[in-house]
């Protein structure tokens, strides 16, 4: 420090370095003249020795090269600062301020108390005030774009809605508020019905309103109700008047919406409207109507209830199935641009065009279909349509499908109509290694979340025991067996399902020995572990099942399980298959575990006592006589029993 009062005393030329210290203090500097003579000194400049007086430590820390001047958070000289210097300087405060900038809080508890009352200079701003001024001029602004009268309606409705989706409100007060709100918009509901924020409004009195009330706001909508569910803030409240308006005022809606079902289809707001009102509340008849817009523009404005499906519009005049399929094939594949393949109206008409279609543009549509193999299967038409795509598909296509179906296996599997298509893909697909690596092997881990659910359960079943008539409805195993033989399928049926079924069997097997009393404990599980047992039966197996059947409190629900009907079926079918074997048997196995207990629950139910019967009749004589010579002491209960049951097993137990 004494170097640089030497050196600026004897008049030397100061160095850039000083320069830029003098520009910290408020010195301009003109970059043109380079010439100490021409730095000038603004008056309230301080003088040199207070530089010196300077501390050393800030002199050495300030930047030398890179320093350009001020800093911009420097906001003036420090005798603008209002705040309590002092305590500053004894580390009070200050020491708290420094504490909160690490982040450990204590500046709120002595420091901003005396900040923040003192600083008025928008350091620290209060943001409840800027939120309510902001709100303040939202408010100006739509009243500069509204007259005052519309502007208090629409602000008292906004209200009133708020008060009625409370929860806590009492229902007649809710009644009394849906009426005074419905008073205030009457007459203006096609004004407000496609606006972001009224048309809420509307949506909470479709959902709290009177009938009355609601039939009331629907026909002063109708004419608006394509624009609505066009409209990105309009749909939800045709969705409203679908969901809680009744029969009569949906099938108004629905007519509103003919002569535009294309248009709407194709437009990727409406189309998911569209598809909620043909799914759920249409009539056959409303569907038949929907589906012949597709067919081309001589059914928009007029319907025929003669034309059923596709084939029905040209069956009196052959000439015009050329034109007809064209303009179906344009407007799907319209919608398949869009991607909105997930519609059951689009699969309804896409199952009526496949089937029509020549050989050509079928192949062709095919290979479109195959990546949307998943979604397609959404519906019942859609699953139908998928599985003439699994029959009619080149190999390429049926590879594309197993690679998609690979991911939502167990999700298709317990699909109340994308089961049907894994059920397709078994029974057409002859490359049974892909298919087992692809569907089954992702089936098989989750046997148990399957076998409870119905359409696994089925899935299941398939691979076990196809086209099994005692666990599945005719009309689904001719729909199979028809698209096989259509299909382009060369390998042999047998061949194909004993590959299938050794890709499952043994994990099913495993899991009845390891866990019988899970599938005794409902009858679609017994019947699937009846069908494993058809086909591999182990005397392990059995006897744990007998032990699950023998146990006196075996129920099902809420009674017993000997008395279901279901299980019942089942026990007759499990019994049926002792006949003609010589060991290992169900009957051999019950009646080693046929106690007091369960004779005393089963004797006075009529189907206990056919399920005795049929143990009695389907297994070797001397396995028989062990039943019944554990029923004789049992005679007189037999006896007070007047259930056709008790009568035929009396007889035979007393028979020789």
């Amino acid at each position: 420090m004494q170097k640089m009062k030497r050196k600026i005393g004897e008049g030397d030329t100061p160095s850039p370095k000083k320069k830029k210290v003098l520009l910290t203090e408020g010195v301009k500097e003109n970059k043109s003249e380079t010439s100490e003579k021409k730095i000038k000194k603004p008056k309230n400049e301080e003088p040199k020795k207070n530089l010196k007086d300077a501390s050393k430590k800030d002199f050495k820390n300030s930047p030398k090269k890179d320093f350009k001047g001020p800093k911009k958070d420097f906001k003036g000289p420090t005798k603008d600062f209002k705040g309590p210097k002092k305590d500053f300087k004894k580390g009070k405060p200050g020491d708290k301020f420094n504490k909160f900038g690490k982040g450990k809080g204590n500046f709120a508890k002595g420091a901003d108390k005396k900040f923040g009352k003192d600083q008025n200079s928008g350091e620290k701003p209060k943001w409840s005030e800027m939120k309510k001024e902001k709100k303040q001029l939202r408010l100006v602004r739509r009243k500069a774009k509204t007259s005052a009268e519309v502007f208090e309606v629409a602000n008292k409705a906004k209200l009133l809605a708020a008060q009625i989706q409370r929860k806590v409100v009492k229902p007649d007060f809710r009644l009394s508020a849906c009426k005074e709100l419905h008073t205030l918009l009457k007459g203006q509901y096609k004004a407000i019905a496609l606006t972001h924020d009224l048309s809420r409004v509307i949506q909470v009195l479709l959902k709290h309103s009177a009938e009355d009330i609601r039939n009331e706001i629907t026909e002063e909508l109708l004419d608006l109700m394509v624009p609505m569910v066009q409209s990105k803030y309009g749909q939800h409240a045709v969705k409203r008047i679908l969901k809680y308006g009744s029969d009569s005022i949906r099938h108004k809606v629905i007519n509103k919406f003919f002569g535009h079902i294309v248009s709407l289809a194709t437009h990727t707001v409406s189309a998911p409207v569209l598809d909620y009102a043909y799914g759920e509340f249409a009539t056959k008849k409303e569907k038949e109507h929907m589906q012949q817009e597709f067919y081309g523009d001589i059914y928009k404005n007029t319907k025929d209830n003669k034309v059923h499906t596709l084939s029905d519009t040209y069956k009196d005049s052959p000439e015009m199935k050329t034109a007809i399929l064209q303009s179906c094939q344009a407007n799907i594949q319209k919608i398949l641009n869009k991607n909105l393949h997930d519609g059951e109206l689009l699969h309804s008409v896409l199952y009526d065009y496949i089937r029509e279609c020549s050989d050509e543009e079928r192949t062709e549509l095919v290979t479109t279909l195959a990546p949307l193999i998943v979604p397609l299967s959404n519906s019942l038409p859609g699953a139908n349509a998928a599985s003439i795509c699994v029959w009619q598909g080149s190999n390429k296509d049926k590879k594309t499908i197993l690679k998609v179906v690979k991911e939502h296996a167990v999700a298709l599997a317990k699909h109340k109509s994308g089961y049907r298509l894994l059920l397709a893909i078994f029974d057409a697909v002859d490359d049974t290694v892909l298919v087992r690596k692809a569907i089954v092997s992702a089936l098989e881990p989750h046997i148990h979340e399957l076998a409870k659910d119905h359409w696994g359960n089925m899935t299941l079943h398939w691979l076990v025991k196809p086209k099994d008539p005692g666990a599945f409805h005719p009309s689904l195993i001719k729909f199979l067996e028809e698209g096989f033989q259509s299909g382009t399928s060369k390998k042999d049926a047998a061949i194909r399902v004993a590959e299938l079924r050794e890709a499952i069997l043994p994990a099913l097997v495993k899991d009845i020995g390891s866990d019988p009393e899970f599938w005794v404990s409902e009858k679609t599980i017994m019947l699937l572990a009846v069908a494993v047992l058809s086909i591999e039966s182990k005397e392990d197996i059995v006897t744990g099942l007998a032990d699950a059947i023998c146990r006196p409190d075996w129920s099902v629900g809420d009674g017993l399980a000997i008395e279901d009907a279901g299980m019942h079926m089942c026990l007759k079918k499990l019994a049926a298959l002792d006949q003609g074997k010589d060991g290992g048997t169900l009957g051999e196995a019950v009646c080693a575990r046929l106690n007091e207990d369960t004779i005393k629950v089963w004797l006075p139910t009529n189907r206990g006592c056919f399920f005795l019967l049929k143990l009695i009749e389907s297994n070797r004589p001397e396995v028989a006589s062990k039943i019944k010579k554990k029923l004789k002491p049992h005679v007189e209960l037999l006896k007070k029993q007047k259930t056709e049951g008790a009568k035929l097993l009396l007889q035979n137990v007393q028979s020789k």
